[in-house]
């Protein structure tokens, strides 16, 4: 390999080394947002979690508090509109809660 030949391999060593340089540049970015946007994911989630269970509380508080009026019955039916109720138990709670409500209710009217 002549002196020429060798000038020229390191001349292009040198420009895949910076290549290679600014690609790990460009890894080393890329894992760093994935690191803060994996941060805030995990933040939002803990949100998501908290603001859930307070929901969740909430409904419970509402459901198992006897309603004594027309005003207290209908409070409890539009909660149950806005409530998730994906499972059966929540529907049976509800309506338990709410023929208890009307039975209460019945009662004092009698």
């Amino acid at each position: 390999m002549t002196e020429a030949a060798l000038l020229r391999l390191e001349a292009e060593f040198n420009a895949a080394s910076d290549i290679w340089d600014q690609a790990t540049g460009k890894t080393a970015r890329a894992s760093d947002l994935v690191d803060r946007t994996k941060a805030r994911l995990r933040k939002a989630e803990a949100d998501e979690e908290q603001a859930a269970t307070s929901v969740s509380l909430l409904f419970h508080r509402i459901i198992n508090t006897r309603a004594t009026t027309l005003s207290g019955l209908l409070a409890k039916v539009r909660v149950r509109d806005c409530w998730n109720a994906d499972d059966e138990r929540s529907e049976i709670a509800t309506l338990q809660s709410l023929v208890a409500d009307l039975k209460a209710i019945a009662e004092e009217q009698s």
